[in-house]
């Protein structure tokens, strides 16, 4: 079954967007567990826990902004 087309002229619905929040958490989550793993087996004291947790946040909020201009026709190259 698919989705039903927006009408024209509309812009994109807050569906579109309902998935990002819980995209941000689960790869947090992850980065924080991978971090608290090594920070175990390599004795750092919590330092890699904090790494990977920027690394984490920096890295999907990335890949959001980058895919939100690409889905909205944003960034460069656009007509002006």
């Amino acid at each position: 079954m698919n989705a039903p087309e927006p009408p024209a002229g509309k812009g994109p619905g807050p569906m579109r967007y309902a998935g990002l929040g819980v995209q941000l958490a689960v790869s947090l989550v992850v980065f924080v567990l991978i971090g608290q793993w090594a920070d175990r087996k390599l004795g750092t004291g919590g330092i890699l826990t904090i790494v990977a947790a920027f690394l984490g946040f920096g890295g999907t909020m990335y890949s959001l902004v980058r895919s939100l201009n690409r889905k909205d026709g944003g960034g460069e190259g656009g007509p002006s």
